[in-house]
């Protein structure tokens, strides 16, 4: 049985984890777009943090374990549409937030059938088992498929979608009690394998002010920022 998740709080706590989030969408030079026509006659507006410019030179081949302790690689997601997350089982709030928001955003009327997926950023803790368990909690995305792997699997697969992460010693706990801060980004792929669009999922309440609450993205921004990523995306 899966580990009990505590529900997230609304006001998220943890500076850091937007902060190297900022840091990484600078770094793709990210631009918002406004989608072109939507699945079911109507029109996918990009949301403010949904970046769909330059997003095709983030991501790469994946060599991972799922939770059956099989060998999973790009190729097993041939022709499907998916959405990948880096987070790890043991965090506290922005991860479980992400995920609850991600499976009301993919049950909402008229979205897209993709395939969830958490790549996970601590693989010596989350075994394939662990994931298992994890990937259950109640309130997921129904689906969700959990990947785990060495270290350097893992740490490839982050590299290539330029997922920043690192551990944070707890004060006074034992070294293998520890947090992992990491970037925060939901990465919408097409059936080829491609990223097309990116949204940051934890924001400043305003974001002209560095100081303001931290919030979390909303169900319908990620699920309009799924869209407009998809509707664009090459049908090749």
């Amino acid at each position: 049985m899966a580990e009990p998740v505590e529900t997230p709080r609304r006001n998220l706590t943890g500076a850091v984890v937007p902060a190297v989030a900022v840091a990484g969408l600078a770094a793709l030079g990210a631009m918002l777009m406004v989608g072109a026509n939507g699945g079911g006659g109507r029109q996918a507006t990009a949301p403010r943090d949904c970046i769909q410019q330059n997003v095709d030179a983030v991501g790469g081949p994946i060599d991972l374990v799922d939770s059956n302790g099989a060998r999973v690689t790009q190729a097993d997601y041939a022709g499907e549409p998916a959405v990948i997350y880096f987070g790890f089982t043991h965090c506290p709030d922005v991860c479980p937030t992400t995920m609850y928001a991600l499976a009301e955003a993919l049950a909402q009327p008229g979205g897209y059938d993709v395939q969830p997926v958490l790549i996970t950023v601590d693989p010596e803790r989350d075994t394939p088992q662990r994931m298992h368990e994890y990937t259950h909690t109640q309130g997921f995305p129904p689906g969700l498929a959990g990947l785990t792997g060495t270290r350097a699997q893992v740490d490839a697969a982050a590299a290539a979608f330029q997922v920043h992460h690192s551990r944070s010693p707890i004060p006074g706990a034992p070294a293998d009690e520890y947090n992992v801060d990491h970037s925060s980004l939901l990465y919408v792929v097409d059936g080829n394998w491609r990223t097309v669009s990116i949204i940051q999922t934890v924001n400043r309440a305003d974001p002209l002010d560095p100081a303001s609450p931290l919030v979390p993205a909303s169900p319908e921004s990620i699920a309009a920022c799924i869209a407009a990523g998809l509707e664009r995306a090459p049908h090749t």
